[in-house]
């Protein structure tokens, strides 16, 4: 039986994750009819509108690309993307929907629950969900190998440009609200939901902005608090990009998220002296040829063809982004 092909276009070429995506999808000819692109503004027209992945495509108005589509990628600037998303959902078209989703919880749950009922895919841009030393992390949790999970740490950072800084100015969580969904994501999937959180949202003031540039959330659960840190000022801050988990009879730690260099795992082996207990490390091996974007296109397309997904699905999408806007002290 031959595969369906999808017939897809992506709205907004403004979100910074728009170009890669576009080149993922267009590896897939054999998955996906790319139709082409909608894109009005004359700022990202000129900066990235003339970018390969969109050579030899046809730029449409946003109403004709949608209708010609089965399904769309919203790649708009963030504060653009709900009102793209809800507009395809209403047109009955599926969706993949880059992040962050919006500083309402009701108009994402209005998207949620318009596409639950309708049947329509609403697959989310977490980019790390698809990451091989994530998902090994994953695994490992899973497999009870590290015993009852404590606790986990988690932090997502750069060393932002001043232009960046300006652009953090007009989101009430800032770095929280930009970086934090990516490590909520982890911390919810592996602890689940929490009994409290406490924002700590800070403005340095560097460069002279005055946007929230660093902020932390603690994650309350009966055996600890998890920790969630975004930088934007943070020198070096790409290698830092971590995920640790602590279990009663081990840890896992990974960091960067993408190619990590630091990549080990913790096992008690029951031995102790009068101070610690004793354990044998291991060392954690990845893929060195991974791309972010790579792994989306034939997930979306699974999606599409009704494999459901038994942790990502329309009740999780929906509390993640409650407890994103509870961690920026969005009420």
């Amino acid at each position: 039986m031959e595969k369906k092909i999808f017939k897809i276009g992506q709205i907004g070429i403004g979100h910074n994750h728009a170009q890669g995506h576009m080149e993922a999808f267009r590896k897939h000819p054999e998955l996906f009819e790319i139709v082409g692109y909608s894109e009005n503004d004359e700022y990202w027209l000129k900066k990235r509108g003339n970018l390969d992945c969109y050579k030899g495509l046809p730029r449409l108005n946003e109403d004709e690309l949608i209708d010609k589509c089965d399904a769309l990628v919203i790649e708009t600037e963030v504060n653009d993307l709900l009102r793209a998303g809800q507009k395809c959902i209403n047109k009955n078209k599926h969706i993949h929907l880059d992040k962050p989703t919006g500083e309402n919880y009701h108009d994402f749950a209005k998207l949620i629950n318009d596409a639950k009922e309708k049947g329509l895919v609403v697959h989310l841009g977490y980019l790390y969900r698809t990451n091989p030393a994530v998902k090994k992390v994953f695994s490992l949790v899973e497999s009870g190998i590290i015993g009852n999970i404590l606790y986990v740490e988690t932090a997502m950072s750069a060393p932002r440009s001043k232009e960046y800084l300006k652009y953090l100015e007009t989101f009430k969580g800032g770095t929280m609200y930009i970086f934090g969904g990516h490590i909520i994501d982890f911390v919810l999937r592996i602890m689940g939901e929490p009994k409290k959180i406490e924002p700590l949202l800070f403005r340095s003031g560097a460069e002279g902005f005055h946007g929230i540039d660093n902020a932390t959330a603690l994650f309350y659960y009966d055996k600890g608090i998890s920790v969630v840190r975004t930088s934007a000022i943070e020198t070096g801050g790409h290698n830092r990009r971590e995920l640790t988990v602590v279990g009663e009879k081990g840890t896992i730690c990974i960091s960067p998220f993408e190619r990590p260099s630091i990549k080990w795992m913790a096992l008690q082996n029951g031995k102790e002296d009068s101070y610690d207990k004793m354990a044998d490390m291991q060392t954690l091996n990845f893929p060195t040829d991974y791309n972010r974007y790579d792994e989306f296109p034939k997930e979306f397309y699974d999606r599409l063809c009704g494999i459901s997904d038994d942790v990502y699905n329309y009740d999780y999408e929906l509390t993640l982004h409650e407890l994103v806007l509870k961690a920026c002290d969005i009420k």
